[in-house]
């Protein structure tokens, strides 16, 4: 396409592509979000072979479901959704698509890092909110109620604040990324990336530590809590500005 970006012709694009992904995944994202629901009935199930009164899955436990749930999602819906392009068939077809590289790009990050997790949020929400209603336990014990969407720092632990969704988000980009890149093993041959890429950050933050030790930690002890945040949220912003420009390259090779 000569054309960078024409928003008439995007809007057409964005629409039919989503139309795709709802086509292709709705079931699968629903599972995922339907999660509270099946871990209900399992736990009546077990508690009909214990002896007492029934009691709900406690709300820690419920955070730490969550928790896993959305991490497996992370690394799944990249593949599910966009992983065909690299097929020779498929991808031929994508390569036809009337729609420029950039706005292949946006589709892709909206789409698969935005709309479909936004979806498997709200329907798991709403799903731990019935499951908790109809076992009779507070609404106040609901992960609706204890964790916005604005800050899921229970999830992770205090000081990480609000976070949590950014890492989501960093996270899908990652497996989108590979999702377009390998041709087979995309979701193996990305966890093998990142392992590699934790192994070089730790690598670097003990290089790091070990020139403040030599120099008896002057100038660490100076940096307050706010500092670090401040260092963490530059980290995630310039993740997710590589992430993009990489995903946007890998998507304009495949349209060469």
């Amino acid at each position: 396409m000569n054309d960078t970006f024409n928003f008439k012709r995007f809007g057409k694009y964005f629409a039919s592509d989503l139309t795709r992904l709802f086509s292709e995944n709705w079931l699968k994202v629903l599972c995922f979000g339907l999660i509270p629901v099946f871990g209900l009935i399992l736990s009546y199930m077990f508690s009909l072979f214990v002896p007492g009164e029934y009691e709900y899955i406690g709300l820690g436990t419920r955070e730490f479901f969550l928790a896993a749930t959305a991490a497996i999602f992370s690394v799944w819906i990249p593949s599910a959704c966009y992983g065909y392009v690299t097929d020779k068939r498929a991808g031929s077809n994508y390569i036809l698509i009337p729609a420029s590289v950039l706005e292949k790009t946006v589709s892709v990050i909206i789409n698969a890092a935005a709309i479909v997790p936004a979806a498997f949020l709200v329907i798991y929400a709403v799903s731990d909110l019935v499951a908790t209603l109809v076992t009779g336990t507070a609404v106040s014990q609901t992960l609706l109620m204890n964790m916005s969407a604005w800050n899921l720092s229970e999830l992770f632990g205090d000081g990480v604040d609000g976070y949590a969704l950014i890492s989501l988000h960093i996270s899908i980009l990652y497996f989108i990324l590979g999702a377009v890149f390998f041709r087979r093993g995309k979701i193996s041959k990305t966890i093998l990336v990142l392992f590699g890429l934790g192994v070089l950050c730790l690598f670097i933050m003990m290089m790091v530590l070990k020139g403040f030790a030599e120099n008896g930690f002057d100038g660490l002890e100076q940096l307050d809590e706010n500092v670090f945040r401040g260092l963490a949220t530059a980290s995630l912003v310039i993740q997710a500005i590589v992430l993009y420009i990489l995903i946007y390259f890998r998507i304009k090779k495949i349209q060469q």
